[in-house]
């Protein structure tokens, strides 16, 4: 029997949930305003997210890694490699940890999300 990926990875600190990363492969569809995140190209969904965003008054912002972050809201649409394709891995945090969470080096997603590929 093969490894079972779970669909969502949760994140504490010492007392409380800090972030929640859900699978493009095997997570639930996460929609914001009617927006799908989960399971989509990257490039669409960059395009449909900076639309969102920008009709909010905010701009994107890519981190280190390339992947689209809105800080206001905690978001960021990371890419999960799957087979051939790559697709969007939202990340969520809350608002204790939404600032800098798009830094890779200074901000506040869990190291273990940065750098394992559990997928």
């Amino acid at each position: 029997m093969g490894e079972v990926i779970a669909p969502l990875t949760v994140y504490y600190d010492a007392e409380r949930l800090t972030c929640v990363v859900v699978n493009a492969l095997r997570g639930p569809q996460v929609t914001l305003n009617g927006l799908p995140l989960v399971g989509r190209v990257p490039s669409a969904l960059d395009d449909a997210f900076t639309e969102y965003a920008s009709a909010r008054g905010h701009g994107r912002r890519y981190y280190a890694y390339g992947e689209l972050a809105w800080e206001e809201l905690g978001v960021i649409l990371r890419a999960q490699r799957a087979g051939d394709v790559v697709l969007s891995r939202p990340v969520f945090v809350g608002q204790a940890r939404a600032e800098s969470c798009s830094d890779a080096s200074e901000g506040r997603i869990p190291e273990a999300e940065w750098h394992n590929r559990p997928w």
